[in-house]
């Protein structure tokens, strides 16, 4: 039914599905992932363990996901993007589900485990890999308007979780939370590449294996590949650092906590008014371009805190440039995989390019507090400039020398 509405109503059922991959993935994003920052302080309290042992739940889910991305890839590429994204989402469910019941530290990083598997199937990169082989050229305004929806799922999480716990309690925030992914969340995103995918302006079959492990093996033979792989796992270094070590950050500079927590909070609404004048500028500006602009961007955020201090009006001027810029990256980085690898085998590049980038996400609140524990926030802010630079200087090398974009 969902095909032949999308054969005789093809823009509609685009615009149907770009729609339903943002709700959907925003719940997606606020249950399996935003979660867990909205209930860690009600963890510690209430179950009496350590934040490290906690924390080393999302920090494992990450590591998951990164593991699994090339396999998502892989199943994308052979033409089951829809059961890859929706029963990734309803394994997400089942694993939130049994997390409600938990009792031990060990089946607490167990079950984020099995959360990692979900995210690795149906988060950003293998959504925008099914985006991204349906609409080709017209990929990039699809995924921005999805970005864009998602972009509030941090909010939707922590006012959500907020009112869950206080009528609920935690374990039935949990089941509440699962229900509305297996529900509302998977059905949205097997239904939206279901209709993304009848609407393919220029349909073809799924390349043959033997064609997608060749543009693999092409792609990975390729320094373009090597500069993308450096260049965004840099940013999520950057972003990674100063996004969970922001409020101590905030507290060493002697800024009240109640202003750090607003300068916190203004990172995400930065990232979807970034993502909406990126969406304003998309035909008058080409991906490399608005690349240099987030990779600048966010070198640029470390130096106005590095020279902030005590100031909250700098303190605010860099939340507004961190968010503003970093917030471009998940629409920047599958536009680029594609225009200078191709879309040959795409899932599967995407899927190893995403193993970079979530290792990086993963150990980037460690590396800040190693590098916290060598020189303080001093250390830290330099560091997190030099790694903004460092993804700045690939791009720039990749604008020089990587030659024209493909076209494949």
């Amino acid at each position: 039914m969902l095909s032949s509405f999308a054969e005789r109503r093809p823009e509609r059922a685009a615009a149907w599905a770009v729609w339903l991959f943002g709700i959907g993935e925003t719940i997606i994003w606020a249950g399996l992932f935003y979660v867990f920052a909205a209930m860690l302080l009600t963890w510690e309290t209430t179950l009496g363990w350590d934040k490290t042992e906690l924390t080393l739940g999302l920090t494992v889910a990450i590591l998951v996901a990164a593991a699994v991305s090339p396999l998502s890839g892989r199943l994308i590429d052979a033409g089951y993007g829809r059961w890859t994204l929706g029963l990734g989402a309803l394994w997400g469910a089942a694993a939130l589900a049994c997390l409600a019941f938990v009792e031990t530290p060990l089946m607490f990083v167990v079950f984020w485990a099995a959360i990692g598997v979900a995210n690795g199937a149906a988060m950003y990169e293998p959504c925008f890999s099914v985006v991204t082989r349906a609409r080709g050229a017209a990929a990039r305004p699809a995924i921005t308007k999805i970005t864009l929806v998602a972009g509030f799922a941090s909010t939707v999480s922590f006012l959500s979780a907020a009112a869950l716990m206080e009528h609920l309690g935690w374990r039935g925030a949990m089941l509440a939370f699962a229900a509305v992914v297996a529900f509302i969340g998977a059905p949205m995103l097997y239904a939206a590449t279901v209709l993304i995918e009848a609407t393919n302006p220029d349909p073809a079959p799924p390349a043959p294996k033997a064609a997608n492990k060749a543009a693999l093996r092409a792609a990975l033979r390729k320094p373009q590949f090597w500069l993308i792989a450096i260049a965004f796992p840099m940013m999520a270094l950057n972003h990674g650092i100063l996004l969970n070590h922001i409020m101590p950050l905030m507290a060493e500079r002697g800024i009240a906590a109640s202003t750090g927590l607003l300068v916190a909070s203004t990172i995400g609404p930065m990232q979807v008014a970034g993502r909406v004048v990126l969406m304003l500028l998309e035909k008058r500006i080409n991906s490399l371009a608005m690349a240099a602009v987030a990779f600048g961007g966010v070198t640029l955020a470390s130096v106005i805190l590095l020279l902030a201090g005590a100031s909250p009006t700098m303190a605010f001027a860099f939340a507004i440039m961190q968010g503003g810029t970093y917030g471009l990256t998940s629409i920047l980085k599958p536009a680029i995989t594609a225009e200078f690898l191709g879309r040959t085998g795409f899932g599967a590049i995407a899927g190893w390019l995403a193993l970079p980038y979530l290792a990086a996400f993963a150990f980037a609140p460690h590396l800040g507090a190693l590098i916290w524990s060598a020189g303080g926030y001093d250390l830290v802010v330099p560091a997190t400039l030099v790694l903004g630079a460092t993804g700045a200087a690939c791009v720039a090398i990749l604008a020089i020398f990587g030659g024209k974009p493909s076209a494949t």
